[in-house]
């Protein structure tokens, strides 16, 4: 899942000026063929570049690619891991903050990671772009180009699609990845008291900032350029996922985990719900995070704890394990323990209640 936090500008999205050159010719100067034609070829550039570095899974095969009514993939197990996830101008960026090479990227990474936090590796996309007919078609191979060759870095190659008119740019990945037989997919109801709960990323809270520096209207602002970026174009390593968390035989080391989208203390809440336990977060695992974000903090006049706690949007591996088995590129950040008497799951900082569980999809 991913988090729509970019609120929607009051004025709309105003339509620019008709182009004058080809590089920014939009795509209603061009039938739908016309764009295809544009877009396609920089999808499969992304794909020959994945197959070169042999990051495919062993047993994938694309036997019929983008070009016709469906694709047709051999999988390299029957064991069909799906999610979907969509990417919409106004609620989950804003175009004047991005570009097409962070929409594209942010499109695969949000859907990889779903596929990852399952223990799962990702097998292929097929991506759905609606698109008002001003947008530039060179915005369009942009994001293509970058969907594609950030997915073929996990192994994920773009498959298929479709192409349709809106009032909006809006990207829906659906992500297929496979489990090989007799491999457990890692749940949200694992965790067990005793376990430790743990982070794939050396830092937290830089989605979170980078989007205050945006709605503050200083993503320009030279001391924004590194959370900004990760906040457009998050890229924490998604092997964690089906690799990290797994012995060299499959097995799973991991006992609950999903990817960090709508912030630290609502994604463990949903591990400590599902698993019945409480989730107790170390403030001071996760003091160095909010003291590298300090300076950014202090120029927004904010809180860098609220970002570092209920940022959304990081879509690293957020885990528990037994105590002794954190593999490496996890850090412990929490503990697991049981309920006591009368008490529901939840997510406290230092045996602290936490005030709010952050961003809500609807509230």
């Amino acid at each position: 899942m991913t988090t729509p936090e970019t609120p929607r500008p009051a004025s709309g999205r105003t339509a620019p000026e008709a182009p004058t050159t080809d590089g920014s010719a939009s795509i209603g100067h061009l039938t739908e063929a016309g764009v295809l034609a544009r877009i396609v070829p920089v999808t499969a550039e992304g794909c020959e570049d994945g197959a070169r570095a042999g990051s495919a899974p062993e047993g994938l095969r694309v036997e019929v690619g983008p070009g016709d009514d469906a694709a047709v993939v051999r999988l390299a197990s029957p064991r069909l891991v799906v999610s979907t996830d969509t990417l919409t101008e106004g609620e989950d960026f804003l175009l004047d903050a991005t570009c097409g090479e962070w929409i594209g990227a942010k499109a695969a990474v949000q859907n990889l990671a779903d596929i990852a936090a399952m223990g799962a590796r990702p097998s292929a996309l097929v991506v759905a772009v609606t698109a008002p007919a001003q947008t530039p078609i060179a915005l369009l191979e942009d994001v293509s180009r970058a969907l594609s060759a950030r997915a073929a870095r996990d192994g994920a190659p773009v498959v298929g699609g479709d192409l349709g008119a809106g009032p909006v740019l809006s990207l829906t990945v659906t992500a297929l990845g496979s489990l090989p037989e007799g491999t457990a997919p890692v749940l949200r109801s694992g965790a067990r008291a005793g376990d430790v709960l743990a982070i794939g990323t050396e830092r937290l809270g830089r989605s979170g900032a980078g989007l205050a520096w945006i709605l503050a209207g200083r993503a320009a602002d030279a001391r924004s350029r590194e959370i900004v970026a990760w906040h457009n174009a998050p890229d924490p390593d998604l092997a964690l996922g089906w690799a990290g968390a797994r012995e060299e035989d499959g097995t799973a080391i991991a006992t609950a985990m999903l990817d960090v989208s709508d912030g630290l203390v609502r994604d463990a809440g949903r591990i400590a719900r599902a698993s019945g336990v409480v989730i107790d977060l170390d403030h001071g695992a996760l003091a160095p995070d909010a003291e590298a974000l300090a300076d950014a903090a202090r120029a927004l006049d904010a809180d860098a704890w609220e970002w570092v706690l209920h940022g959304g949007e990081e879509h690293a591996m957020l885990a528990t394990f037994p105590t002794d088995r954190v593999p490496t590129g996890f850090r412990r950040i929490g503990a697991v323990r049981a309920l006591s008497a009368g008490e529901t799951p939840r997510v406290l900082l230092d045996g602290a209640a936490i005030t709010h569980e952050g961003f809500d999809h609807f509230a």
